[in-house]
């Protein structure tokens, strides 16, 4: 049974380092998708603005940028066959940090 999954990555270049690496063990390139998360900066209201000060004010430590945090760079799909597959998907991505999606 195919099952495909979806992860989040904060970092493009970490997505694109799972992906080669899922290319490398020997996942084909048809099963194996990057979309990047792009931000229209003319979308963003002043709602999304209002939220992302508040929760730069209640995170502790040196200033982060709440908008990265909140919206991952990169989404990675990969169609598996079989569950093996997709026990060895999951653990290569997650290597790389991904996140659920």
């Amino acid at each position: 049974m195919a099952n495909t999954l979806h992860r989040n990555f904060n970092q493009v270049a970490d997505a694109e380092s799972a992906r080669d690496a899922l290319l490398a063990a020997g996942f084909h390139s048809s099963a194996v998708k990057l979309n990047l998360h792009e931000v229209d900066p003319a979308k963003v209201d002043i709602t999304t603005t209002a939220v992302n000060n508040i929760m730069k004010e209640l995170t502790p430590g040196p200033d982060v940028d709440v908008a990265s945090l909140a919206h991952p760079a990169a989404l990675l799909t990969v169609d598996a066959d079989t569950d093996d597959e997709r026990s060895r998907a999951d653990t290569i991505m997650q290597s790389y940090g991904a996140t659920e999606a």
